[in-house]
């Protein structure tokens, strides 16, 4: 919590700091450590990874007038500080955090430009009154925020903003909009009103009087370099790759790796191989009664390759293995995605094995390994008036069809993106909304996606994958991952989103990510010789996402009616319960096309009756225990 404006004062007393940060405890079991002052209030909880007997946070310079605290990990820090050190600075530890105090003194608000890593952090220099908050560049660790009268209070978690007592629980219903069309959040909005999330690759500075958030690395636009093979790309691509796992090996702790049965982290478990001297742990999760969506043969098969030491989990959908309550208090908002669940099923079992691993997250973004990406590629395939009327023609096809259609008959990138992933038209949207909701335009899904789509260029296929990276990737699959992951206080690393990785695949010409009907043709190139041919072959399958339609029917009669068809739900506040109610029924007769909208109602409903009350509840507790 950083004072804005106003003469120095104590910002918050200490037993609500304590509340507020261990209501995070699962971020870092380990250690708990706070620094106040006037002005400024920081706390942290530390996981320990590097200098495990040594690293304890908040970390200062040496006359301790600049303070810092992170979540998260610095790959560079190592080179850092020795830069740091040839300019006078001195460190009593090896912990990656403790050059951040020093790298503000020397660079200032410049820091967060020169780290290489993942993380959410947070420096103080009482001399100058100035705080510097910031998010790596791919937004794989979040960051929270809220201006309330005179001071910023920020945290890794909503729950632990909730904590403070100083932000009220008022919903954002334009964020809830965009939530029940994309399943997701995109920053910088969340659900509350007057919270928000700092975008990755941004940085917030506070100086006396005010405070200002600015981007300091920005996605980089397609920018395809031609005139070189297929096979150099290739060559270049497991290079960069093979650095960034490398560097993602740094840990003090046990390390493993997630491990799917897919290309990505196939790949990363066989450049883990060759990095390290003792067989890699790895870590699988599938459902049994999935069928063709269960991988755990596949993983198996890359796990005896390339000798590693192998434990797997099989689920049942018919189970109910996981708390939902539990699930959404994990999440911290609401997230319509069922991988959240098998990853936090994944993320228990790698947490009693080791306290990090890597994971190949990011892949199907970068380098175009969805079924969207197919279809954005035809759409460049079939320019204009042609593609319109291939798209309309196809939908009179089947619902996946129907979708491509969609994407073929855009005319916008933004159109693109919602014609591939929006889960929710506007003739559903307008027999559910009531209330607040009813009064919206339907359109703020879309201008959420139109925020990111300046300066993109006329190729569908590289325009999509750049919104892609920006929405989807940090705002579902990253939120679950972090939220999953520390929930059980395990650190997942994703090296295929280094941002210098990322520089490069923005180097890459589209034809060489998609071709035809085949996806990720220059990664599955540079995998050849490393990893079995039928891994690189088969069918891209997702993790869970394909899982939603049996597991909404194992559950019809179960969690979906039990949350969404009570007597009181919260939702009917804001959504029509007669509309919800016939999209509950038909979807337990087997009736599917409405699959998403009902988890996305249901996530919701369990978010807004359950985490909410408990997040404010704690806080009640925190405050009342103050005033005792």
């Amino acid at each position: 919590m950083i004072q804005i404006d106003g003469p120095p004062r104590r910002v918050i007393d200490r037993a609500t700091l304590d509340a507020m940060t261990d209501v995070m405890r699962h971020r870092g079991p380990n250690d708990r450590g706070t620094h106040v002052a006037d002005g400024v209030a920081l706390g942290v909880r530390r996981l320990s990874i590097v200098d495990v007997a040594d690293g304890h946070q908040p970390f200062s310079n040496e006359d301790a007038s600049i303070w810092a605290i992170q979540n998260g990990e610095l790959y560079n820090h190592d080179e850092i500080r020795a830069s740091l050190r040839r300019d006078g600075h001195s460190f009593r530890t090896r912990c990656d955090t403790e050059i951040l105090p020093h790298l503000f003194e020397r660079d200032g608000v410049r820091a967060p430009e020169l780290l290489r890593g993942k993380f959410g952090l947070a420096v103080w220099d009482a001399r100058r009154r100035q705080a510097l908050l910031a998010r790596d560049p791919l937004g794989v660790k979040p960051l929270y925020y809220a201006a309330v009268d005179d001071v910023v209070v920020f945290a890794s978690e909503l729950k632990s903003l909730l904590a403070s007592g100083l932000v009220q629980p008022e919903l954002d219903y334009e964020a809830l909009e965009i939530y029940l069309t994309l399943g997701y959040i995109p920053a910088p909005r969340s659900p509350l009103l007057r919270v928000s999330k700092l975008p990755p690759g941004h940085r917030l500075v506070v100086t006396p009087g005010g405070y200002s958030v600015e981007p300091y690395w920005d996605y980089p636009l397609p920018a395809p370099e031609e005139g070189r093979s297929e096979p150099d790309w290739a060559e270049e691509l497991l290079a960069e790759l093979d650095e960034a796992v490398r560097l993602r090996l740094m840990s003090d702790v046990p390390l493993g790796a997630m491990l799917s049965g897919g290309l990505d982290s196939s790949l990363v478990v066989a450049l883990m191989a060759r990095h390290t001297n003792e067989p890699v742990k790895t870590f699988s999760v599938g459902f049994h009664d999935a069928g063709e969506v269960n991988e755990l043969g596949d993983a198996k098969l890359v796990a005896d390759t390339f000798g590693a030491d192998h434990h797997a989990l099989e689920l049942s959908l018919a189970d109910r293995q996981v708390d939902l309550a539990e699930l959404a208090w994990s999440m911290d908002e609401p997230v319509s995605d069922l991988s959240s669940l098998g990853f936090l099923a994944l993320s228990e079992l790698a947490a009693s094995h080791v306290t990090v691993a890597l994971s190949g997250q990011g892949a199907d973004e970068l380098l175009g390994g969805y079924l969207k990406h197919k279809a954005a590629s035809l759409s460049r395939l079939l320019p204009g008036r042609v593609g319109y009327l291939a798209g309309t023609l196809g939908l009179l096809g089947p619902q996946r069809l129907e979708r491509t259609s969609r994407t073929l008959r855009a005319r916008t990138p933004a159109e693109r993106v919602l014609a591939m992933s929006g889960k929710l038209d506007e003739a559903r949207r307008r027999e559910l909304a009531r209330g607040p909701l009813a009064a919206l335009d339907g359109g703020w899904a879309l201008r959420a996606i139109q925020e990111k789509a300046n300066g993109l260029s006329a190729d569908p296929l590289a325009e999509t994958l750049y919104l892609d990276a920006q929405l989807a990737l940090p705002d579902d699959m990253l939120h679950y991952f972090d939220r999953a992951s520390m929930a059980h206080s395990l650190e997942v690393r994703v090296p295929f989103l280094d941002h210098r990785f990322v520089e490069f695949c923005a180097r890459v010409p589209t034809r060489m990510k998609v071709r035809g009907l085949t996806g990720k043709v220059l990664l599955k190139r540079a995998a050849r010789g490393l990893v079995p041919d039928a891994i690189i072959d088969k069918p891209k399958v997702g993790f869970f996402r394909d899982s939603v339609e049996p597991w909404l029917a194992s559950q019809a009669r179960g969690e979906v009616t039990d949350w969404l068809l009570g007597p009181n739900p919260r939702y009917a506040e804001f959504l029509d319960r007669d509309a919800v109610r016939r999209l509950v029924t038909a979807q337990g007769r087997g009736t599917h096309g409405n699959d998403h909208v009902v988890l996305a109602i249901l996530m919701l409903e369990i978010w807004l009756s359950s985490f909410l009350p408990r997040a404010t509840r704690q806080a009640a507790e925190a405050r009342a225990a103050v005033s005792a």
